[in-house]
Formats: C-alpha cells, structure tokens, sequence
C-alpha cells in the first residue's frame, strides 16, 4: 500500500518521476483563464488567515461543506471563520476521490509545508502553523504568485471593466504579466438582466450607445484599450445558441426592444448571440487574439441560493447543449470569411470531449500548431479521471503535444496548487505510452511535458 500523499503522489512509474522532477515541477505557470482580482494583486494586503484564503473565493470547498448539511453561515455567512474552517475539516474525511481533498493537501504542503493529515484532533496545530506562516512571512497575492512560479496569468475582465490596476501593475510589478481577458457576455446577452447595466456602463467609458452601430464602436474602442493593456485572449460562455445570422437592420430592431424593455425572444437572442460573435471574431482576427469558448454550463440552478448568497457561490452544473452543430456552422462561416481566430474550446459536459476534439481538427492555419484547441479538463471536469479523459480524447484524435495545458479558472491564490496536480497526472500518463511499447520518442517525452505545462501556452497566445 502507498503512502498517502508520498514525494511519488499520482506519479505510477520511475519514468513518470523522472518527467515530473526534471522537466515538468519547476516549469514556470501561465494561467490563460482565471477570475483573481488585479485590485488585489495590486493593493497585495497580507491575508487574513487560513480561513480567509480557503473560504472567501473557494465555491468548490463550499459545494463540499454544504453537502454535508453545514448551515450556510459557516460555509458564506457570518459565522467565525474557525468554526467553517472546523466544519471542512470534519468534511474531508468524506471526499474520498474527490480532487478537493487532494488540493487541499498539495496547498497545505505547497505553501505551509505541512503534510499530517488535517482532522479534529490536528485542526488546532495546522491552523495555528499556517496562520504563523501568514504572518511571519506576510504572505499576500503577489508573494503567492511569486511562489508558485507564476510568470503571467489573464483575469477575465467585462467588457465596461477598470483596466487601471493592471496598468499599474505593469509598470510597478514587472515580474508577473497580469493582463485582462476580454469577457463581453453581459453584451452578448441581449434578454438578460445584466444587459442594460452593461450598456449603460459602456456609455459612460465610450459616450451614448443610441443604436446597433454605436455599439459595436463603443466595442471596437474597448477592445483597443483592452490591447494596450496587453489583452491576447477573449473569453465567452456559449451555453446555448443557434447559428443564425441578422443583418444589422435585424441587430438594430433588436437593439430598440432590449433597451425600451420590450420583450426580446429566445430565437432574437440566439440569433444576436451568433451575429455579434461573428463581429467580435472578426475583431479578434485582427488582434491576433485567442478566444475561449465555454460551454456545457447550466447557470444559477438553485435560485432560492442564489439570491441569498450570489452568482458564483457554487450553485452551477453541468448543461447538455448541443454544440457540436452550431459551432462547427459558426467555424465554417468564419473561416469562409477569413476571420477564424485561434480557439479554445471547453466544455463542462464529459460527453461533448471526443465531438469537441473532432471539430476542433477540422480547422487548421499553416504556420500555428494546434490553432482549435480543445481546452484543458475545466471546472468540474478537473479532476484526475476528468484530466485523464481528455487527454485520452487529444491524444486519439489529434496532437496531445500541441496541448496548452492546465489553467486554474479560480478566484483563490491557492489554486495554482492544481497545476501541480495537473503536472503529476501529466507525467504518469505520457510515462505510461513509453512504458507500454507504444511511443518510440522517448527522448522526445521531456521536451512534450515542458512544452505542455508552459512553452506551448506562451507560443500560442504571444507567437
């Protein structure tokens, strides 16, 4: 029997050791896609407490404790931090299998150096040892990012966001890129709530957005300033839409209904969905920006929670869109127009893996490796059996070494613990193809895990 949580952790093999400790542990991270705040990364006030880091941002901590029939005020409310911090201890020792009992591990040892298993009877003394770890060595968002080797990372902006933190971080904290990821969805979201409180934001950065055609300058001016912040990458979340397109007549009625009120169809905010995607792509096109597509999530489902405690608490799940069809009629168009940007697709349903992978080897570009690329294992999905499926689906249907590798997706600084996570399940699993007989590059295995876990991120979002 193995050790729990051994120096050999998720690695099954000499090979997958050797890969792990030369080529792949001390790699530099770029996180393409995560949801930090550059407001902190700037201010960079010393944490609270363990409490603080673990459950201030962390819904998938807070999935777990509320599972477990936790009172809400010790998972968001007010209770006293020790006593939530008592309530995931007492949560652990049920998550068998589940990558949160791992990661809590890895950030333990990662940022404390603390390895004996967290329970009641040890809660007191590791408490106790991070929170003078936190003191003493005034651990704060940038010395976290400093320590887990973070070189760059996209926080993903809306399109009305403040860029100033991260101008200011670029002059003032050179060591690590923080640039905005440009996330327009509140605009691409024409019957939603969120639409005129972005439109109106919008107007009062770019001046009034009367019509159709004001609001795609007021986009292209945003856009602008969101390159000279150093932006490389658009973000959407494409849970469900048609591929259908209006003429600007068409985006222009629908743009009076939406902000006089009226009633704006499913089919109408399909279609304007599709038709301004199509704009943005052709924008991307000229800025050489990547775009990521997430689809296959079902938001706010238990809106009786969501109004308690907010968006983003932990109360998503997974969605069954068709997406296949749609998106490969998307790609075509834009690529009969010249205008396909590099793309990242994820999907939060397992089952849209291999359609995804397929689609994504369709369209190619000579001179950019993996141009479609199917994104890393996201959100629910990474875990070790969900990070193993996906790269089953790279690696039969197209290049597994073109991969850019893992992102966080995260609004903790703890989070880059996962991409060491990633990094060891990585090693065991090219290992394995040498070790069966069934990759003769041996040699070339040490290049593919580096390149994976950070050289072929940078060469595709900077060239």
């Amino acid at each position: 029997m193995k050790d729990f949580f051994s120096e050999t952790f998720m690695l099954e093999s000499p090979l997958a050791v050797e890969l792990y400790e030369k080529h792949a542990k001390n790699m530099p991270i770029f996180d393409y896609h995560c949801h930090l705040s550059a407001k902190e990364i700037y201010e960079d006030k010393i944490f609270s407490s363990l409490g603080g880091l673990w459950f201030d941002h962390d819904h998938y901590k807070w999935r777990l404790i509320r599972a477990f029939g936790t009172d809400e005020k010790n998972v968001t409310g007010n209770g006293d931090v020790y006593d939530k911090y008592l309530a995931f201890v007492d949560t652990l020792p049920y998550a068998v299998g589940n990558p949160v009992l791992h990661w809590t591990y890895c950030e333990l040892k990662d940022v404390f150096g603390i390895t004996e298993p967290l329970t009641r009877e040890s809660a007191k003394r590791i408490w106790d040892k991070a929170n003078a770890d936190i003191s003493q060595k005034r651990l704060s968002p940038r010395k976290m990012l400093s320590l887990y080797n973070v070189k760059g990372l996209c926080t993903t902006e809306d399109a009305s966001a403040d860029l100033s933190y991260h101008k200011k971080l670029k002059s003032e904290w050179p060591e690590c890129k923080v640039i905005p990821a440009w996330r327009p969805d509140k605009i691409l979201g024409v019957n939603s709530y969120k639409f005129i409180p972005e439109l109106k934001a919008l107007s009062l950065i770019c001046g009034p957005i009367n019509s159709y055609e004001d609001l795609k300058k007021s986009l292209v001016k945003r856009m602008n300033d969101f390159l000279e912040h150093g932006c490389v990458a658009s973000d959407h979340d494409l849970n469900a839409f048609k591929f259908s397109l209006l003429n600007d007549k068409g985006m222009d009625e629908i743009f009076k209904k939406a902000v006089a009120s009226k009633t704006v169809t499913e089919e109408e905010a399909s279609s304007w969905k599709c038709t301004l995607l199509v704009f943005l792509y052709s924008e991307y096109h000229k800025r050489n920006w990547a775009v990521e597509l997430h689809a296959g999530c079902n938001r706010d489902q238990n809106m009786k929670m969501v109004k308690e405690v907010g968006e983003a608490c932990g109360y998503d799940s997974a969605g069954d869109n068709e997406m296949a069809l749609p998106l490969g009629k998307l790609f075509n168009f834009l690529e009969e127009n010249g205008i396909l940007s590099k793309s990242i697709l994820f999907s939060l349903n397992p089952k849209d893996l291999w359609t995804l992978a397929s689609l994504c080897y369709t369209f190619h570009e000579e001179g950019i490796r993996g141009k479609m690329q199917l994104g890393a294992a996201w959100w629910m999905q990474d875990h070790k059996k969900g990070m193993i499926e996906h790269m089953d689906a790279l690696a039969n249907t197209g290049l597994l070494g073109t991969f850019i590798g893992m992102l966080t997706d995260s609004r903790s600084f703890l989070s880059y613990s996962r991409h060491d996570y990633f990094r060891r399940i990585l090693c065991t699993y090219l290992a394995s193809y040498v070790e069966k007989g069934e990759y003769p590059y041996a040699g070339n295995i040490k290049k593919l895990t580096e390149d994976i876990c950070y050289n072929n991120v940078i060469k595709y979002l900077f060239g």
